[in-house]
């Protein structure tokens, strides 16, 4: 049943980002064909041209991340806190693949959309030139870097960064389906609630977040450990913020399972 949830999630968010997607990048185009062209020919009407592109360009960068962030968040609660969810919660299925389903494309699509962003900034800015230019300058880093760190050590880095990626988003969208949901438990001003709930999650991680720096500081400070083994301290810091990453998406789970299984209301 997952898999028929994914199929149709998938579908239905694809008619929306795929024509973003189309717009970001046929915006790093004209930015960049604008850039290319107002160099080469000095007139007033070029560089208008550049200014306009780029600005556009800027406006869809920002507007592809919106955009992500605001349709998976909508779906969710489009689909479970309204109308729908008298259909969706008679489906054949458990409460937890349902959450799954929308976590799932959510990641997907934020994936999709970094790496979009990222190929839009390479045609805004690259040529020819300079696209074979950066072949043997990324080579020449790299021999920086493992002259630096064993090459173990780099892909250790690597791996501890992109589960922190992961599961930071997977945070951020588990912390706004948690504030809907508990705030779509009560009868009344359900919006209002799951707003205030989502504020009191944010202000709740930030003072925990601050405590834990803190006493990671006093920690190190005190330690005459790390001073003979500085890749242990990053790895230290990687894996905490993974593990707490990891901790904060179980709690936010755990809040949604539960109320969209114990205390939804969807009169």
């Amino acid at each position: 049943m997952l898999s028929k949830l994914l199929k149709h999630e998938f579908r239905a968010t694809a008619r929306v980002m795929l024509p973003v997607y189309l717009l970001l990048l046929a915006s790093a185009g004209l930015s960049s064909l604008f850039m290319h062209l107002a160099s080469s020919y000095r007139v007033r009407a070029m560089v208008i041209f550049r200014g306009v592109t780029a600005a556009i360009f800027v406006i869809a960068l920002i507007g592809a991340g919106i955009v992500t962030l605001v349709l998976m968040i909508y779906r969710f609660y489009k689909n479970y806190m309204t109308e729908e969810g008298y259909l969706m919660f008679t489906l054949p299925t458990t409460v937890g693949r349902l959450i799954w389903s929308k976590l799932i494309v959510a990641l997907v699509w934020s994936v999709a959309t970094i790496a979009a962003e990222f190929l839009a900034l390479i045609i805004s800015a690259a040529t020819r030139k300079t696209i074979l230019g950066m072949i043997p300058d990324l080579a020449e880093l790299w021999k920086e870097i493992v002259a630096v760190l064993p090459a173990g050590q780099v892909i250790a880095y690597a791996a501890e960064v992109v589960a922190i990626v992961v599961l930071t988003a997977l945070t951020s969208y588990l912390m706004f389906y948690a504030a809907i949901a508990l705030g779509h438990g009560f009868a009344n001003h359900k919006i209002l609630l799951s707003v205030l709930f989502y504020i009191g999650f944010s202000v709740v991680l930030q003072i925990i977040v601050s405590f834990a720096g803190i006493q990671g500081i006093v920690s190190v400070a005190e330690s005459s450990y790390f001073d003979n083994h500085p890749f242990d301290m990053m790895h230290t810091l990687l894996i905490g913020t993974a593990v707490y990453s990891l901790v904060t998406s179980a709690v936010f789970y755990l809040i949604t399972h539960l109320n969209l299984k114990k205390r939804l209301n969807l009169q």
